[in-house]
This record gives structure tokens, C-alpha cells and sequence, in this order.
């Protein structure tokens, strides 16, 4: 039996409104989400007010990876600040709008204003 390792990697930088986006890509499964969630820890380290998660080069997410997404939000907003998702890939997108109005996740197409995931 052959394993696959899907890579997984993450980009953090600073946005024209003074927001922090993470970008993510690859995969955000159990064998990624502990990168993921350190790379949420490190991006929001400075405590920017605004912390964009961009979702648009993962393919896949699972109960995991939303788990990590819904503690995070859960910090930012202990902290006073904001979580946004943005511009997540068709599946993603899909099971946001499944379980994440239940935990108020934020979601934006791209430029849009932020929205609620539906």
C-alpha cells in the first residue's frame, strides 16, 4: 500500500487595510491541521483586528480542518477582532454553508463584504 502526501503550505502577509491575510494551500485535513493552526497562531500574533483565512487553493477540508477554522474565530473574537473566509473553492464553500452559520464563520467571495456562511 502507497501513502500519498498531499503537500500543504501557508502564507502570511499584510493587506493595503492593515488586515493580516493567511493563505493557505493544499489539502486542510488531520494530517495538515497542525501547520494550519500554527500558522493561524503566528499570522495573528501581531493581533491585527482583521484576520482573512483565504481558502481559494484548498480543494478539501474536512471536520478537522473546520474545527481549527471555528477555534480560531472563537480567539478573534475573545481578542475583539474579526475572522473572514475568503474566496473558498466550490467544496469548501459547500460544507460552510452545511456547519458554518452554526458557528457564525464569516465567508466572502473575494471583494465582496464579508457575509455569513448560509
Amino acid at each position: 500500500m502507497t501513502v500519498r502526501l498531499v503537500p500543504f503550505d501557508t502564507e502570511c502577509d499584510e493587506l493595503a487595510d492593515g488586515s493580516t491575510r493567511l493563505s493557505a494551500h493544499g489539502e486542510l485535513d488531520l494530517a495538515t491541521v497542525s501547520a494550519f493552526d500554527e500558522a493561524l497562531a503566528r499570522c495573528g500574533r501581531d493581533d491585527p483586528s482583521r484576520l482573512v483565512v483565504d481558502l481559494a487553493d484548498v480543494p478539501f477540508i474536512d471536520a478537522a480542518g473546520l474545527r481549527v477554522l471555528i477555534d480560531a474565530k472563537r480567539r478573534r473574537d475573545r481578542a475583539g477582532g474579526e475572522l473572514v473566509i475568503a474566496r473558498p473553492s466550490r467544496q469548501v464553500s459547500r460544507l460552510l454553508e452545511v456547519a458554518g452559520e452554526r458557528a457564525g464563520l464569516q465567508v466572502t467571495g473575494g471583494e465582496d463584504p464579508p457575509r455569513r456562511a448560509a
